[in-house]
């Protein structure tokens, strides 16, 4: 269930860089199509003129034989200049998609002015695999990103013993902070995660008093980034630790 802001913006940065990537214009971003159930799924939404259309298809064209590819570019040709719009948004008529190439809608309308039906229908597969290829990476990058902003199992990070007393360090279920507006800390996460199998789940830091088993200070460190292998000294937030230290301290000393 995707109840954390911080992963709904890592997933759409994810799909916005991949369309940025495959030579999607600007005018193109991703939507969810239902985060509280399938996270990770998303289609594109936004329009294009007809030269943007026309730009695009010489872009994605390129890997293809030249005969393919010719007849794209003819279809594209003969709608720059005009009027056409191609429009793309999610499917919107069922909740439950049972594929996710199911949630991309993309039309031309008025498309017979300018081409053949079958000149249209193959330039909006074309364009709408393009899509589908780029959904289908981030529906499965997804699986990463969710699993590296929950608890592990076991979720114990760091157990220290200073006499009475024992500092836990523990993954825990919370919210960062990130939001769709950060996107370069999105892309740093994002390329931590995916790269180099980064963690990014808060972190609780517990000061447990053994004598008396009661937990007197705690505090969520967020935004966190580490690394496999990596050493608490790498990672421990100095300012939480201390915040979760003076408020033991202010349980221990009488008012």
């Amino acid at each position: 269930m995707m109840k954390n802001k911080t992963l709904n913006a890592l997933i759409l940065r994810h799909g916005d860089r991949m369309l940025r990537q495959a030579g999607w214009p600007d005018s193109i971003d991703m939507a969810p199509v239902a985060p509280e159930t399938v996270p990770g799924w998303l289609a594109a939404c936004g329009s294009l003129r007809g030269a943007e259309i026309l730009a695009l298809t010489e872009q994605l064209c390129q890997p293809l034989t030249y005969g393919r590819a010719a007849l794209l570019l003819a279809s594209a040709r003969r709608l720059a200049g005009t009027p056409a719009r191609l429009h793309l948004f999610p499917a919107q008529e069922y909740l439950h998609p049972e594929r996710l190439s199911e949630c991309q809608k993309i039309h031309l309308p008025y498309a017979q002015e300018w081409l053949m039906a079958a000149e249209c229908d193959d330039l909006l597969a074309f364009l709408k695999a393009s899509l589908a290829q780029i959904a289908e990476i981030v529906r499965q990058d997804a699986k990463c990103i969710v699993a590296a902003l929950v608890p592990s199992d076991p979720p114990r990070l760091m157990d220290r013993r200073f006499g009475d007393w024992r500092l836990l360090a523990e993954e825990y279920d919370h919210d960062n902070w990130l939001d769709e507006a950060e996107t370069d800390r999105l892309d740093q996460v994002l390329d931590a995660i995916l790269v180099r199998g980064a963690r990014f789940c808060p972190v609780l830091l517990s000061l447990v008093n053994e004598r008396e088993e009661n937990i007197e200070g705690a505090d969520v460190i967020t935004d966190l980034l580490r690394f496999p292998g990596e050493p608490a000294r790498r990672w421990l937030d100095r300012r939480v630790l201390r915040d979760v230290v003076k408020e033991a301290r202010a349980v221990r000393t009488p008012v």
